[in-house]
């Protein structure tokens, strides 16, 4: 399961994830679609471990990404 609760992630002024809130049941498919510049990726790299949000949290089967 992924759950994101109001995940923000900011660069200087510029919210690049701005309040997303997101549950994924295990054994669904989800697909992440937008333009350019939209915070796919920076919502991506929160997930995986590999950039801090500003605030929110992110939980991968019920683990916090942080921690």
């Amino acid at each position: 399961m992924i759950e994101l609760t109001q995940l923000v992630k900011k660069f200087g002024e510029l919210a690049a994830v701005d309040g997303v809130t997101l549950r994924v049941p295990c054994g669904e498919f989800f697909a992440m679609l937008g333009p350019n510049a939209a915070g796919k990726t920076t919502t991506l790299k929160i997930l995986a471990g590999l950039m801090k949000p500003t605030s929110g949290t992110a939980r991968v089967c019920g683990f916090d990404v942080q921690t």
